[in-house]
């Protein structure tokens, strides 16, 4: 390029000398980087003028004007495989006029389902008019005058469609004499454009152009682009301090609404002109017209990036015909609610495309007379880069009826059994279950009333209505459903093991099939939940030790069973009072002598690692031994009578050495506890079953002194 071999030839003559000056580097960065990241694309680089590039949020469809068939027209290019294919052109556009018009400045809108740019053609109020097409499948539909207050009798040019679809940017001929003299003289006899914008409106009409003020617009203007934050605007400007003819300049919106003062892209723009540029959602790669007839990309300085975006794109279709639906899309700040925009999809496949900024909670609302409404929900908070979710979405011409049903004495999620009629009908429209999230959603047809059932095994029954005969809002309904469990009192005993007189003592429950966790004193009646599996453990701080045992509630409520009951060693029985089960806990003594017998102390087998089933019940021995300080004890570990009585003897010594280690590394000191096997050598019932042999092998605490 004729401008790079030109500042090579002056850096040549600057570093003969000894020196460059700052200017001259940080041009000559400038091409460094231009000249290692910019580069025309293949599929436009041809003997024609290839001009106004504009992108589709998700950087796959192009479309261009260019001269390759002898007039200025619209292209179509797809990214395929890493490549822009080659320009199609657009014929239900190109061929709406007659062979005399001038058709360019094209912006597809971010979604890919509306097609701005500017025409000649006969129909229109001035010399060019701003018109769109939309999409329609592969191809588009015929182009519509968009009309006044932004078309006048004058010249409209060049349109740029924001992101959400609320704002058109565009160029307007500048008739005001040029400030600039060098640039009077330049432009004598040519046309300068200014850089406008158009609000719509509520109704949907688009409002007055308003002139973007200055130092944006100064004298001549031109191809304004608003990115896809909605914020940053690329133009082409020649002005004082620019580099060729027209450069490309770059400024934002604050938060107050102000433009920024134009910052010059310096990593792209040459002696030559440098215009026409357009940016995907992704926003690292910048797309341009160089020299005012080939398209151009070079990565963007990751300081110049806009700011990051994320993209949810999808269809939105009929569930049961699976044909695209015309709907309106409503985003919304998740926190404050306010409306961030309204977007439509395309009416033909129901394609759409939504660019959300990072860093935010959104709500998006999609809804259509005659159909359900969708809602989503997307948390970009830790979001930090681009990215693309593709989400499609099914409406439905039926309410969604969602239901949240939980446990009303835990507040739970539960699955249950959910059943639909239609009332005065006679069947169940549906019988089906919802999942563990306690979380499901009904899909009713309009127009009628519903009768919903939720049972749930060992809770109270629920029953309510639904009425969307006559629905007029978009028909999504929420409904908490609380159930109730069925419980059934148990009167807890808790008595000195030695002469059954009832003790003072702390007992706690904990359900072992859910988030439950109830204590309560001995010798009170407890309400435990039918059909759930409890562990009970008595405690007293009146000298004794404690004692556990599970129980699991029958569902019928009649009874109580414990795989305690019939172990004579255990101190734990289950008696029946009428209707109400006892559950009597025997504590042992702390006395010198005394033998409190461990349960499910578990080890490997044939090995002296504890198993993790056994940490709970050494807890209570790390607590037991902390609230009485000055108790010693002895650990007694026995076996079965499998294996050598000398195998087992050694064997049951050191599973009684992993118990003390425990209790050491549990901060109890060493010197409290002496650890001895007896191997088989104890027998507590005849090892002649495996039952029998599981009591036998067995862990005891001997109480040395207290």
């Amino acid at each position: 390029m004729k401008h790079v071999i030109t500042v090579l030839i002056l850096l040549m003559g600057y570093w003969a000398q000894g020196q460059v000056p700052d200017s001259l580097r940080t041009y000559a960065d400038s091409l460094n980087y231009f000249k290692s990241t910019a580069g025309p694309i293949d599929a436009f680089n041809s003997n024609r003028i290839e001009y106004a590039p504009s992108i589709s949020a998700d950087g796959r469809t192009m479309i261009l004007e260019s001269n390759r068939r002898g007039r200025y027209e619209l292209f179509d290019s797809r990214y395929v495989d890493g490549e822009w294919t080659e320009p199609a052109p657009i014929n239900a556009i190109n061929d709406f006029g007659d062979t005399t018009d001038l058709i360019g400045g094209p912006s597809i809108s971010f979604d890919g389902n509306v097609l701005f740019f500017f025409a000649s053609f006969r129909s229109g109020f001035g010399s060019e008019d701003i018109y769109y097409s939309v999409r329609d499948g592969e191809s588009w539909t015929d182009p519509v005058n968009i009309g006044e207050p932004i078309n006048s009798s004058g010249y409209e040019g060049f349109p740029s469609i924001s992101a959400d679809g609320k704002t058109l940017y565009f160029v307007r001929q500048n008739f005001n004499p040029i400030q600039d003299k060098d640039l009077a003289k330049l432009w004598e006899n040519k046309a300068c454009f200014s850089l406008y914008l158009s609000k719509k409106q509520p109704d949907g009409t688009w409002g007055s152009p308003e002139l973007l003020p200055y130092p944006i617009n100064q004298d001549c203007e031109k191809a304004p682009r608003i990115m896809a934050d909605n914020k940053t605007l690329i133009f082409a400007s020649n002005r004082l301090g620019g580099k060729g003819n027209f450069d490309l300049y770059q400024t934002h919106l604050t938060p107050i609404g102000d433009w920024v003062s134009p910052v010059a892209l310096e990593f792209v723009n040459s002696a030559l002109p440098d215009q026409f540029s357009s940016i995907s959602a992704q926003g690292d790669l910048l797309y341009y017209v160089h020299d005012a007839s080939d398209i151009y990309s070079v990565e963007i300085p990751y300081q110049l990036r806009q700011f990051k975006n994320i993209i949810i794109q999808g269809y939105i279709t009929d569930g049961s015909s699976g044909e695209g639906v015309a709907a309106d899309i409503v985003v919304s700040d998740a926190f404050t609610s306010g409306e961030i925009m309204t977007l439509a999809n395309n009416p033909n496949d129901g394609r759409y495309t939504v660019v959300l900024a990072v860093g935010g909670n959104y709500n998006i609302e999609i809804k259509q007379d005659g159909y359900t409404s969708k809602s989503l929900f997307f948390d970009l908070t830790e979001e930090d880069e681009y990215k693309e979710i593709d989400q499609d979405i099914q409406l439905y011409k039926s309410a969604s009826l969602n239901l949240n049903i939980y446990d009303g004495d835990l507040f739970e999620p539960i699955q249950a059994n959910i059943k639909v009629k239609e009332q005065g009908g006679a069947g169940f429209l549906q019988d089906i279950e919802n999942n563990p999230s306690g979380r499901i959603t009904l899909d009713l047809p309009l127009g009628k009333i519903y009768e919903i059932i939720v049972d749930k095994e060992n809770f109270d029954s629920k029953f309510f209505t639904l009425d969307v005969s006559d629905l007029v809002i978009y028909p999504e309904f929420i409904r908490d459903v609380e159930m109730l469990p069925h419980k059934r009192d148990l009167q807890i005993n808790v008595a000195d093991l030695v002469n059954n007189g009832k003790i003072r003592s702390r007992v706690r429950i904990r359900n072992r099939n859910r988030d439950e966790v109830i204590e309560v004193n001995g010798n009170e009646t407890v309400a435990l939940r039918v059909g759930d599996r409890y562990e009970i453990e008595a405690t007293s701080d009146q000298g004794y030790a404690f004692n556990s045992t599970v129980i699991d509630v029958d569902p019928e409520g009649t009874k109580i069973s414990s795989g305690d009951a019939d172990d004579p060693t255990g101190g734990v029985t289950v008696a029946s009072n009428g209707e109400m089960p006892n559950l009597e806990l025997k504590l042992q003594p702390l006395l010198p002598g005394a033998n409190l017998t461990l349960k499910d102390i578990l080890f490997e087998s044939n090995s002296d690692q504890l198993n993790e089933v056994s940490y709970g019940e050494l807890q209570r021995v790390v607590e037991l031994m902390e609230q009485n300080p000055n108790m010693r004890v002895e650990i007694a570990a026995h076996t079965d009578d499998v294996g050598s009585a000398a195998y087992n003897a050694a064997l049951s010594n050191r599973r009684a050495q992993s118990v003390v280690k425990f209790m050491i590394e549990n901060k109890i000191s060493q010197d409290r506890f002496t650890a001895k096997g007896y191997g088989e050598s104890q027998p507590i019932v005849p090892n002649d079953s495996e039952e029998n042999k599981a009591k036998n092998r067995r862990v005891v605490l001997k109480i040395l002194g207290v």
